[in-house]
């Protein structure tokens, strides 16, 4: 069974952005002190461009260990807690990355999903995303990627992708080969990318 990362991305509510470790430490109680079986990290931090908006990174050993703690009281009741948190019915992916700790760990993570457009086939898409992730290879201030497709969602293309800075990423991709890649990316899908810093959560 594969590792499979599951992303939350919210609009948040007034009390978590005044203090969100108050409310996370709330919800890590409700959750119980003993280890979620099958939860290996979190990681918990806000969008650069609107800070109102939160990503939650919960990496787990698979598919079935997600499903199963969804199956449990300790989950029902977290989600009672949660409300407080969510200003926004919260948008959340499962995606097997190969590898995304040390994305994840990045001073910036960029998120970016690439949508099929209307009668595209992954086959166009696919190649475009290898080149990619080839050419990103040796970029300065770049910590690694990783891509996939979500599950459940077989048109979209999930990255994520680890970076020095904000202005390093937008540096990177400003002109030459990398460009000239994302271009042709955009004739065959739709793009959407934000930023976060994250922040482990022990």
């Amino acid at each position: 069974m594969a590792p499979v990362t599951k992303i939350m991305y919210f609009k948040t509510s007034s009390s978590y952005l005044q203090d969100p470790s108050r409310l996370i430490s709330e919800l890590a109680t409700t959750s119980s002190a003993d280890k979620i079986e099958g939860l290996s990290k979190a990681y918990l931090g806000f969008e650069t461009e609107d800070p109102s908006n939160a990503f939650w990174v919960f990496e787990w050993a698979s598919v079935s260990a997600h499903d199963t703690y969804r199956q449990t009281d300790t989950f029902k009741a977290t989600q009672v807690a949660a409300q407080q948190v969510f200003a926004s019915k919260p948008t959340d992916v499962l995606v097997n990355f190969p590898d995304a700790s040390q994305i994840f760990s990045a001073p910036v993570t960029e998120f970016v999903t690439f949508t099929l457009k209307e009668g595209v086939n992954m086959d166009a898409l696919q190649p475009l995303v290898t080149q990619l992730q080839a050419k990103l290879q040796g970029t300065a201030n770049f910590y690694g990627s990783s891509w996939a497709p979500v599950i459940d969602e077989p048109n979209v293309v999930h990255g994520v992708l680890g970076w020095e800075s904000v202005q390093a990423h937008w540096d990177a991709v400003s002109s030459g080969p990398l460009k000239e890649i994302i271009d042709e990316v955009k004739k065959v899908a739709d793009l959407w990318l934000v930023h976060a810093i994250l922040t482990q959560y022990k």
